[in-house]
């Protein structure tokens, strides 16, 4: 099954949202961004909040225009309540006193005038969960076709 990042960012962010979105999908993650995907006539909410349930994890994008943005905040809120791992991208400068999310949270520190430093990061830690989560589903394979077979002997020694 695919990996999937949830992008929480203001739409002022779109050209750090297509770099950090083309990076990892380079890496074979698949990357959602809401207004990407416009479903006409259905709440913006519970689109929102259905493509934060279905990823794996969110980036959130703390920029000077994602601090202003209700929405980064209600995605963010969303994403926490619904346990997902939430990776902090916090621009240089900005002051995360005000972000009740990031408290005792590491981030990455996203420099605007260097912006490929941050990006090789998030892109390398999502790529080392994508990795762990695909491990996990290779032993759990594993397991339950160990247990099938085990089944499978026991069944045919009660039928000798």
């Amino acid at each position: 099954m695919a990996y999937k990042v949830f992008v929480s960012h203001s739409v002022r962010d779109q050209g750090l949202v297509i770099a950090l979105s083309n990076l990892l999908s380079k890496f074979g993650v698949e990357v959602t961004v809401a207004e990407w995907y416009l479903v006409p006539g259905e709440s913006i909410a519970k689109k929102v909040f259905g493509q934060i349930e279905k990823s794996d994890c969110v980036v959130g994008l703390f920029t000077q225009n994602g601090m202003r943005s209700n929405w980064v905040q209600q995605e963010i809120g969303y994403a926490l309540k619904a346990k997902k791992p939430l990776i902090p991208l916090v621009e240089k400068g900005t002051n995360q006193k005000d972000l009740a999310a990031l408290q005792s949270r590491e981030y990455i520190e996203y420099d605007p005038d260097q912006p490929q430093q941050a990006l090789i990061k998030i892109s390398t830690y999502v790529k080392s969960l994508k990795l762990k989560k695909e491990e996990q589903e290779r032993a759990s394979l594993i397991t339950g076709g160990i247990l099938a077979f085990l089944l499978l002997l026991s069944l045919s020694k009660e039928k000798k």
